[in-house]
């Protein structure tokens, strides 16, 4: 399979190093505003570098577009690559909107070219093997359940702080919890509650999920934290399932991978080598691509993630 990849920041290097190690898997082209940017990935790989996307997508031989860009590029971006007949993995979140989500997901059906979406939160081994034991009834009928994900403050230029490009905090850390949820509890929520607290250097939103089964999910996401963590309780009748530390303090000593300052900008989790969750995504993707099989994370799913982080974000406005 050819990959053409847009986007050659911290994302698109975490792919390029997963994709570089597939067999039968290879990146023939590279597209970035900064060709600087651009040529680092392009050396790495042998690849060719384009200025303009409509030249790199119009490439017949290409049959995968990553988008690895800024969350406000993502639908211009993948629509354009859906349009042309590529295949499509995007980061997370696949848009900002419901309706521009819907958009992409009939685009490639009308195509009929695949769209997934980059959730990899549930490649992690810790939160694929909790939702095993909990399908196997390990734990019983889930009472309640809380996760937190807290990382740096982004940098002062970051187009993270423009909440209309990227849906701040809740878009950026919450949602990957939102998607977790969603996979292991279902969408049948029925009332929804959600606060921002702000103060200097530190921004935390909290979210409570209500569902008509009595079940209730708290969800913390932070802004702000020393260092990178993210950790679960799972409560049901008959036991409890815990990763990580539900701290309110935010302190945390797990290990991150670092891109600008020690104290500000983008963090991304370590993986482990031996069963990396970014590599085990997009092979999933493309094995299921090649195959014509069921994609592990659908647009539709994705989706729905969206869908609720907007709600909590109208509970936050009201």
């Amino acid at each position: 399979m050819n990959i053409g990849l847009v986007g050659c920041g911290a994302m698109g290097r975490v792919y390029v190093d997963r994709l570089i190690r597939m067999n039968g898997v290879r990146v023939t082209a590279v597209c970035h505003p900064e060709r600087a940017k651009a040529a680092v990935l392009a050396e790495l790989l042998q690849a060719s570098i384009y200025e303009s996307y409509s030249e790199m997508i119009a490439r017949p031989d290409i049959d995968i577009i990553c988008v690895t860009l800024p969350t406000y590029l993502h639908k211009e971006y993948v629509l354009q690559a859906l349009e042309a007949g590529k295949h499509v993995i995007c980061e997370k979140p696949l848009t900002l909107t419901e309706e521009d989500c819907w958009e992409l997901i009939e685009t490639s059906r009308a195509k009929g070219v695949r769209l997934c979406v980059a959730h990899v939160v549930r490649f992690f081994p810790e939160y694929r093997d909790a939702r095993m034991r909990l399908r196997s009834g390990e734990v019983g009928a889930v009472k309640s359940m809380r996760t937190t994900r807290a990382s740096l403050m982004p940098a002062e230029n970051s187009w993270f702080l423009d909440k209309r490009k990227s849906g701040g905090v809740v878009f950026d850390l919450m949602i990957h919890d939102i998607d977790y949820v969603l996979w292991l509890l279902g969408d049948q929520i029925t009332n929804i509650r959600a606060e921002i607290i702000a103060r200097e250097g530190v921004e935390q939103a909290l979210a409570w999920l209500y569902y008509a089964d009595g079940t209730i999910v708290s969800l913390e996401a932070v802004w702000g934290a020393s260092n990178f963590h993210a950790g679960f309780d799972i409560t049901g009748d008959q036991g409890v399932l815990s990763f990580g530390s539900i701290k309110e303090d935010i302190e945390s000593d797990n290990k991150a991978v670092h891109e600008n300052s020690s104290d500000r900008g983008v963090i991304i989790p370590e993986a482990s080598e031996l069963e990396d969750p970014y590599y085990c995504q997009l092979s999933s993707f493309i094995e299921a691509i090649e195959t014509n099989g069921p994609l592990p994370i659908t647009a539709e799913e994705a989706c729905s993630a969206i869908t609720i982080a907007n709600r909590i974000l109208e509970c936050i406005k009201t």
